[in-house]
């Protein structure tokens, strides 16, 4: 398991505390030797995220470590983790990770964290499909959040679960020939949820400044595109999703293969269903 160590805590003239990437994977550090410099993605509660931070090769400079760099403009890797998993202490000693490459970048996924003076472990391990909601995959964070929304209000939660488990009640009696638009219907009860879908759009992705909040964890931007199918997300006018996180909103996942890498699919009746079993 590879892991991030803090240095140069105090040293503000010389840049500000240092994280050095220890225990890389043999693959990874030769990887890293072979780019020199890279950006950071880092996993959040919610998915990755383009961090702002740099990793650098031990080959750079004289400090003679593997490292991440901030510059003065962008939150150190330990700043951010701290802001995405809402932690009270941002002084974090020790951050432990997942380590990987993904076509440019260096990918940071948080497993367990280390505050300074403290000899416990926090795990942060996040799913891989965090914001997947399907007969095959229910997310645990999402499965989380719903617990402390109907804890919250049995009788907004109640409201929620009969707009849109009725919504695709009325979908499976209409049979196939239903706009994807429709599926907008359900935007009331999804931002009771924390999903804000946005403005919708006639070209590329539809909801392109959706947003998900849940847990009181911060405000995540995620693109969200509305298919009557999942499927549809494989039309020739969709390119390959590789950067950032996307949702899938639907009514039927009928594709597995949709749901990959950094693509969670969210299936509406899947939903409803199991609102209103607990409702």
């Amino acid at each position: 398991m590879a892991w991030i160590e803090q240095t140069k805590k105090g040293s503000i003239k010389s840049g500000g505390p240092q994280y050095y990437l220890q225990e890389l994977s043999e693959n990874n550090r030769d990887l890293l030797r072979a780019k020199v410099k890279c950006p950071v993605r880092l996993w959040t509660p919610y998915g990755v995220v383009l961090s702002g931070l740099v990793a650098v090769s031990s080959s750079v400079g004289k400090v003679g470590h593997d490292r991440v760099q901030s510059g003065r403009k962008v939150p150190s890797i330990a700043d951010q983790v701290a802001w995405w998993y809402a932690l009270r202490i941002s002084d974090i000693e020790r951050i432990e990770f997942e380590d990987c490459f993904d076509d440019d970048s260096f990918v940071i996924r948080p497993t367990r964290i280390k505050f300074r003076g403290r000899g416990a472990f926090r795990t942060v391990y996040p799913d891989s499909n965090p914001l997947t909601w399907t007969p095959g995959h229910r997310s645990p964070f999402l499965l989380e959040h719903l617990g402390e929304v109907r804890k919250r209000s049995k009788e907004e939660y109640g409201w929620i679960a009969s707009q849109i488990a009725g919504m695709a009640d009325q979908h499976a009696a209409k049979g196939l020939n239903v706009d994807e638009r429709d599926l907008l219907r359900a935007s009331g009860a999804l931002q009771k949820l924390g999903i804000n879908l946005g403005m919708y759009r006639s070209k590329a992705i539809d909801c392109a400044d959706g947003t998900f909040s849940f847990r009181g964890f911060p405000e995540y931007p995620c693109p969200i595109e509305i298919e009557e199918k999942s499927s549809g997300f494989l039309a020739t006018h969709h390119a390959p999703h590789r950067r950032q996180r996307l949702v899938v909103l639907c009514m039927q996942h009928n594709e597995r293969s949709v749901l990959r890498r950094y693509v969670d699919v969210l299936e509406l009746r899947e939903l409803g269903r199991f609102l209103r079993e607990t409702a």
